[in-house]
């Protein structure tokens, strides 16, 4: 795949899930259930959830104005 093809696929799906996809096509192995479902929980992800589980592996508590803050600017 040439940068182009990244690039489309980047904007179209995110970069989490492009570089796990990139590093998979790389490794030049036969896809399995388990990239299968690595792959689907990646793809349902979205900017809200990605931020809710930063939040919560940082400590910090989701109804605090910090998450509120970062919640809004999100959204903004």
């Amino acid at each position: 795949m040439n940068w182009a093809m990244w690039i489309q696929l980047i904007t179209q799906v995110g970069l989490p899930l492009a570089e796990k996809l990139w590093q998979k096509w790389s490794a030049n192995n036969e896809p399995t259930q388990a990239d299968w479902d690595e792959l689907k929980a990646l793809s349902v992800q979205t900017p809200e959830s990605q931020l809710r589980d930063a939040l919560v592996r940082a400590g910090i508590p989701l109804d605090s104005e910090k998450a509120k803050k970062l919640f809004e600017l999100l959204k903004s």
